[in-house]
């Protein structure tokens, strides 16, 4: 029964990566270009007017009322994002970008702790104690706010009142608002825009709902939530919502708070935690959450309430159906059967299927070896390198990974010599240094000939010196998602902590360099460490409603013959939420 079950399924996917080809031929022509969009906000409203320039073609767009831009690029071009007031962001072309949303902020930080509704005062951190409890309270882009406070008619529905059966939000919408107008076909996740019955500017020209989703502003409707994951929906029908958010919400306003997004509770209890404690510069012991599994998509939620083998496979072929355009809805199914069912019949399966449907795709393709370096599954790992490495030659962290994958397999030899074609393309001028990530790749070639005499040729054993160099703790972190936004928290037995801040705002030239050589990784090198450090990381997105796979590789004792290596991996979704990432 198990193996049928599989073979229809093959057939299905089979059918389907089929069709996802012929969508990706259509989006990308033939002289390289693409077309890439996005919203650019101040991190609460749209930005109208913001210049959009594609530097290399001078190409230029201006953003429309909702902050919305296309513009055409390449691989390898720069758009720049200027605004008169703010920080002007310029962000270079990958061969995976296609959504791009900026958030542009001013020279100087805003600083806003305080929402004030009527005669009702109430700090954002008092109000963020009580969201899990008090159901009449919304999250928008413009803070949290109390429904009961307004003179216009709110509409508030939770998470668990919400028809389960329903397909999208679409759906839930039709169920709620008698003869909403719908525009645009519901499978394309770009066009499809709804109206409420008076949602008019005029008789003859229509004005959309817009929809606040966790904070990001958007006039097409958000389709692909799973419905289960929202927590609180919100809908303003009238003209009230004009009074925050302008012109925008002249069709009414629909405000949607997942369930991702708002968890968070107090250490040690289960109490609503007040996230503004985690902008404070002291690190408090419990502040650090563990990682946030638990708060999971709902088609894993209803794959680990499964009775059975049987059901476990029936329910991932049902839930495949709506969330197949999805890389992350395979990513965690293979990982739910390799780890939670054991089956490897299914996990040889679904790993096929991201190889054969995302087989251009190298951010999800490394997000899968990833999962395969975390399980021990090194040979597997080292085919999905290989995959990435021929799509991304240029990119100077093929070289390690692929070394490195290698040398998990043991092949010693082979890692080197990835290693020496790295320095041979830096000599011949083929590859630039890079300030940050030329001198990692001489730290692993030289710790792998020092781990691997036998490999240095007779004549020039002198080169490598025993104990030369750093001994101690290395902690290696990369990430799939060369976009993604987060702060690493190194703390020490002090309780004194540094902050790594990997942001487009806080890092420009780093986050510049890594798209100019092309890696996504950095190490952090710990020498003689005293007492137990603890590592944290904060989330902070990544330009677009998507989660991004890190992996950290803890060194003990770097460079010695007794060193050893552990590999962690972690899902990071939820976002301004201080995590634990591991104890040293």
């Amino acid at each position: 029964m198990f193996k049928f079950g599989i073979k229809l399924l093959a057939m299905k996917e089979s059918l389907f990566f089929g069709f996802t080809l012929f969508i990706v031929a259509l989006c990308t022509s033939q002289d390289g270009y693409r077309s890439i969009s996005g919203i650019v906000t101040d991190g609460k409203t749209p930005l109208m007017e913001v210049e959009v320039a594609n530097i290399n073609s001078a190409t230029k767009v201006k953003t429309d009322r909702q902050g919305r831009y296309q513009i055409r690029a390449q691989e390898g071009e720069t758009l720049a994002y200027n605004y008169n007031g703010k920080k002007a962001v310029e962000i270079d072309v990958e061969d995976v970008t296609t959504f791009l949303n900026v958030k542009l902020k001013d020279e100087v930080q805003e600083l806003s702790e305080v929402v004030v509704t009527k005669d009702y005062h109430k700090s954002q951190s008092d109000l963020s104690l009580e969201y899990h409890t008090n159901k009449d309270l919304i999250r928008t882009s413009y803070g949290i706010i109390d429904t009961r406070r307004f003179n216009y008619n709110i509409r508030v529905f939770q998470g668990k009142d919400l028809n389960p059966a329903s397909f999208d939000i679409i759906s839930i919408l039709r169920a709620k608002v008698p003869n909403i107008l719908i525009s645009g076909r519901i499978n394309d996740l770009n066009n499809v825009v709804a109206y409420f019955p008076r949602g008019y500017t005029s008789i003859n020209n229509p004005t959309p709902i817009l929809f606040d989703v966790d904070g990001n502003l958007m006039q097409t409707a958000p389709t692909y939530i799973d419905v289960l994951n929202i927590e609180r929906i919100a809908i303003i029908s009238s003209i009230g919502a004009l009074q925050r958010y302008g012109s925008l919400a002249a069709g009414g306003l629909v405000i949607i708070n997942t369930k991702m997004t708002n968890f968070s509770f107090e250490p040690e209890s289960n109490a609503p935690y007040d996230q503004a404690k985690l902008r404070t510069n002291f690190f408090v012991e419990g502040e650090a959450r563990p990682s946030l599994e638990e708060v999971a998509p709902n088609y894993l939620e209803n794959l680990r309430a499964s009775n059975s083998m049987e059901d476990a496979i029936a329910i991932y072929m049902e839930q495949s159906k709506r969330n197949s355009p999805s890389p992350f809805f395979y990513l965690d199914s293979r990982n739910f059967f390799a780890k939670n069912r054991q089956n490897p019949e299914m996990v040889e399966q679904i790993t096929r299927t991201i190889q054969w449907k995302f087989s251009d795709n190298p951010v999800v393709l490394k997000a899968l070896a990833y999962q395969m370096d975390d399980e021990g599954n090194f040979r597997t790992s080292l085919a999905v390198y290989k995959q990435i490495f021929i799509l991304r030659p240029e990119y100077q962290q093929s070289y390690r990974d692929l070394a490195n994958a290698y040398l998990n397999v043991g092949n010693a030899r082979r890692a080197a010599l990835l290693y020496a074609r790295y320095n041979y393309l830096l000599s011949e001028d083929l590859f630039q240094e890079s300030e940050n990530f030329t001198g990692i790749l001489k730290r692993d070639f030289d710790n792998l000939l020092a781990q691997n005499k036998e490999l240095i040729p007779k004549n020039r054993s002198a080169i490598i010196k025993d104990k030369e160099g750093f001994n101690g703790t290395r902690l290696f972190f990369e990430w799939n998602d060369s976009e993604a936004e987060f702060e690493l928290q190194f703390v020490n037995d002090q309780k004194q902590y540094y902050l790594f801040k990997h942001s487009l705002f806080d890092n420009e030239s780093l986050i510049k360099e890594e798209k100019k050589y092309g890696f996504s990784s950095q190490e952090h090198l710990i020498f003689d460490p005293e007492g137990e450090w603890q590592v944290n990381v904060k989330y902070l997105g990544n330009k677009s409603l998507t989660p991004t796979y890190l992996k950290v590789t803890i060194y003990s004792d770097f460079g010695l013959p007794s060193e050893q290596k552990e590999f962690k991996l972690f899902k990071l979704s939820a976002k301004n939420i201080n995590q634990k990432l591991a104890k040293i």
